[in-house]
C-alpha cells in the first residue's frame, strides 16, 4: 500500500466516523446509524476505491493523467465530506439532537460528490497539461 492510498483510507474512515457520531445522537439504534453512515459515506468510498486503482505504481507510471485526475477528484470529494460532516456534527452537538438540517445530508453528499468529482477531474487535467507545458518550455 503506497502513501496516497493509505491517506485516502484514513480520510475516508475519519469522515465515516464523523457521520457515525453525528447520527448516533437521538434515539436511533446502532444498526440504523451504521447503515446511514455507509450510505452517506459511499461516494467517498467509491472515489477512494478509484484512487486505489489509479495510484498503483505500475498504473501511475503508464497513465500519469489518470493518476492526477483520481488524486484531484479524491481531494475535492474528501474536502466536501469532511467539511459538511464536521459542520453537521457541530450542529448536532450544539442542539443535542438531530434536526431537519441532517435530512439534506444525502442530497448534499451524493450530488455534491458528483460535482466535486467533475471539478476535481478538470483540475487534475489542468495540472497535468500545465506541468507538461512547463516541462516542455524548460527543456528548450
Amino acid at each position: 500500500m503506497n502513501r496516497s492510498t493509505l491517506i485516502a483510507l484514513i480520510i475516508s474512515l475519519f469522515s465515516a466516523i464523523i457521520v457515525f457520531l453525528t447520527f448516533s445522537y437521538g434515539n436511533t439504534n446502532y444498526l440504523d446509524t451504521l447503515l446511514v453512515t455507509l450510505l452517506l459515506s459511499s461516494p467517498l468510498f467509491i472515489i477512494s476505491f478509484i484512487l486505489v486503482m489509479f495510484c498503483r505504481s505500475n498504473f501511475r507510471v503508464n497513465h500519469p493523467i489518470l493518476n492526477k485526475i483520481a488524486i484531484s477528484a479524491f481531494i475535492f470529494t474528501a474536502l466536501l465530506h469532511i467539511c459538511w460532516n464536521s459542520f453537521m456534527l457541530l450542529d448536532v452537538s450544539q442542539r443535542g439532537d438531530l434536526g431537519p438540517g441532517q435530512g439534506y445530508s444525502g442530497l448534499i453528499l451524493w450530488f455534491g460528490s458528483i460535482k466535486t468529482v467533475f471539478l476535481g477531474s478538470a483540475v487534475g487535467m489542468f495540472i497535468h497539461y500545465t506541468s507538461l507545458l512547463f516541462r516542455k518550455l524548460i527543456s528548450k
